[in-house]
């Protein structure tokens, strides 16, 4: 939370000493998530026995928050700060003689930090940068499950490449985020800590409003 803080007075500061064309807004959407994984094999301990778990579904999430845009020599700049909320569906399938499957569900929340960097050719917008991830909180069915634990990363990075098309103070923005850690690589079972073999991705629509 203190980078979060030390972001902010930074973004303020200098916005407010830039002599060129700002815009500032606020800004709401959805995400679907695009990951593929192989399951996780957990071997059990004393009692427990061994099982499977693997992403059944990463659901919708949604995001809400605001942007400041910066245009110079026809380039722009666009730092945003969003709150984002996701959750995801797992399934925990018992590999012994008597089969069982369980779905579990786990939400999570972080700020995402976005700065792009682009171009304005007539009404459409491309830009890419990177996008930081600030762990907020988590909810989560797997603590259900013996032996489970997580630990999210207070901090994670990736990118963002979007197209806008804008039409007076009306931004509609999509998105494609990919990031560099794997999946699930907060998941630890009996002190052991696995993830799923793939990063995640996302496609991101936003509407954004400028004042």
């Amino acid at each position: 939370m203190k980078k979060i803080i030390v972001f902010l007075a930074i973004w303020v500061s200098v916005s407010t000493q830039i002599h060129a064309q700002l815009r500032v807004g606020l800004k709401f959407g959805a995400s679907s998530n695009n990951l593929l994984t192989t399951p996780l094999n957990i071997p059990g301990q004393s009692d427990f026995s061994d099982f499977k778990l693997s992403l059944k579904q990463a659901n919708y999430g949604v995001h809400a928050g605001i942007f400041t845009q910066v245009k110079i020599a026809g380039i722009f700049i666009q730092p945003e700060v969003m709150f984002n909320s996701n959750s995801a569906d797992y399934k925990i399938s018992d590999v012994t003689a008597d089969p069982l499957e369980i779905i579990k569900r786990e939400s999570y929340q972080y700020v995402d930090v976005p700065i792009l960097v682009g171009v304005k050719l007539g009404p459409l917008q491309l830009g890419l940068g990177p996008v930081g991830h600030f762990f907020l909180n988590s909810t989560s069915e797997l603590f259900d499950i013996q032996g489970y634990t997580q630990k999210f990363k207070e901090f994670t990075y990736g990118y963002q490449a979007n197209a806008a098309l804008v039409i007076g103070k009306l931004y509609i923005d999509v998105r494609h985020e990919g990031n560099f850690s794997k999946y699930g690589d907060h998941i630890e079972f009996f002190g052991h800590q696995y993830s799923f073999d793939k990063s995640p991705s996302r496609l991101i629509g936003s509407i954004g409003i400028a004042f």
